[in-house]
């Protein structure tokens, strides 16, 4: 369990500048977001290498489909991994599996990526066993589907975080975020995650969100960077077109 609320940041452009910049602002973690990003595999190196280079971990989001991107990113160093879509307790084992070595799961072993110094390191059974200890793994529950099987997915070992994404649960569920009933089925969700003993993740789009979200037990809070960005760029358009010389508070917009 998490002591305390950790807060990450979305960043869907493939740039490590980008990445950087966002990793400086004091979150505590970086969510690259390889799934509606649009990321080259030598990007999301770099990203993960400009987030780490400013001491902050780095998360992939992998695509859905393609359950290989998980070896690939941990083989770049990323901290963890975040799974989109998991419905059933079958493809959270199956993500699981693909993020440990064996005999714990049945990671492809290779000693050459940047994870393992590309190849300088000398212990390499230390390597495999320190790679399965330190790594993140996060599964999203965002489907009709998935809490119709969130009992079965809880059971699954190995999972640090099971993260709830309002925005496609919302959609499967055929509500609209704001919906009361949508509230309550996500307030109800992060309680039973908490209740399981396992640990609650949610997307929060501001800071009432994130206390919401926190006073239901989540511990594992991401926004994005790309609203409070157009927010900024919107709020200073809307004063000087209106003459207003007032002191632009970005951050209140949220």
């Amino acid at each position: 369990m998490l002591d305390k609320p950790l807060f990450g940041c979305f960043v869907t452009y493939g740039l490590p500048d980008i990445a950087e910049f966002t990793a400086s602002l004091g979150f505590d973690f970086l969510l690259i977001d390889n799934e509606h990003g649009v990321m080259e595999q030598s990007v999301i190196l770099d990203m993960v290498r400009a987030s780490q280079g400013m001491n902050v971990p780095a998360v992939v989001r992998c695509e859905s489909s393609e359950f290989g991107q998980i070896q690939k990113s941990l083989d770049f160093d990323a901290n963890g991994v975040q799974m989109p879509l998991v419905n059933t307790k079958k493809q959270a084992q199956k993500v699981v599996e693909l993020a440990n070595f064996p005999p714990v799961g049945k990671r492809g072993v290779a000693f050459l990526p940047r994870a393992a110094q590309f190849g300088l390191i000398n212990d390499k059974k230390r390597y495999l066993e320190e790679a399965n200890r330190t790594k993140f793994v996060c599964c999203q529950i965002e489907t009709r589907q998935s809490l119709e099987n969130l009992d079965d997915i809880l059971t699954v070992e190995g999972i640090d975080v099971f993260f709830i994404g309002p925005g496609d649960l919302s959609v499967s569920l055929g509500m609209n975020t704001s919906d009361e009933e949508f509230i309550e089925i996500l307030k109800n969700t992060v309680q039973k995650i908490v209740s399981n003993g396992r640990v609650a993740g949610c997307y929060v789009g501001n800071y009432k969100e994130a206390e919401r979200a926190i006073s239901w037990g989540a511990t594992y809070l991401v926004t994005a960077i790309t609203p409070y960005m157009a927010a900024g760029a919107q709020q200073f358009l809307n004063a000087v077109q209106k003459k207003d010389t007032s002191e632009v508070k970005v951050m209140n917009a949220y």
